[in-house]
């Protein structure tokens, strides 16, 4: 009996190994006074934007061109592109809101992957209406904010936000991202309210990179 229950254990110790996943953070500002080090801005305007409160805050400006001011841009140097993009798994994760109730149209705040300076995809929470929702997927919060995180394996990638009322994250996409050496991830902004006394900021607490085995 003894040596059955040892055995019944160590498969359990097994198979639970094999579904944990060990973490190593590569990278992690948490934006305690200024930026760490590897970022860099695109469009800047250096009125509009703070650390605050071990936050980052940037007004979210009117989008238009196809351009966002004040992106906060990194390399993907993470990524080993000989190798490792195949075969390794990061998670890249950041928490922002709006501050206050958003005002204006499609307003949004997020996480962006870059290409060649133009985004190619995006996880963010926008205003619609009047309520907010996370995109991909267009699915309904009941809070301004919250966190958002990509788990990019190989190819693949998996968006999934946890609300600011919410116990755990939720998937919203899943699909294929043809990553390349060249690739950015950005910390954005759109769609701001136009007009004096309308200004309204969006907020970063943190941003991570974690690489999953």
């Amino acid at each position: 009996m003894c040596r059955l229950l040892s055995i019944t254990l160590l498969l359990v110790a097994t198979v639970c190994s094999s579904l944990t996943y060990a973490q190593e953070v590569v990278f992690e500002d948490r934006f305690e006074g200024t930026l760490q080090p590897g970022w860099f801005w695109m469009r800047e305007n250096t009125g509009t934007r703070r650390i605050v409160n071990n936050a980052l805050e940037i007004l979210t400006e009117p989008f238009s061109g196809g351009e966002a001011r004040n992106a906060l841009v990194r390399p993907l140097n993470f990524f080993n592109w000989q190798n490792d993009r195949f075969e390794s798994s990061y998670r890249i994760e950041t928490e922002c809101s709006f501050v206050g109730k958003p005002k204006a149209q499609h307003q949004q705040c997020g996480v962006y992957w870059i290409r060649n300076d133009r985004v190619i995809f995006k996880l963010v929470f926008e205003n619609i209406d009047g309520r907010t929702y996370v995109f991909p997927g267009k699915t309904p919060v009941s809070s301004p904010g919250g966190r958002l995180r990509l788990t990019v394996t190989g190819q693949k990638v998996i968006a999934e936000f946890c609300g600011q009322d919410d116990p755990s994250f939720r998937k919203v996409y899943e699909g294929r991202m043809n990553c390349q050496p060249n690739d950015k991830i950005s910390l954005q902004c759109w769609n701001g309210p136009q007009g004096n006394g309308q200004e309204q900021w969006a907020r970063f607490l943190y941003f991570r990179v974690e690489r999953l085995d």
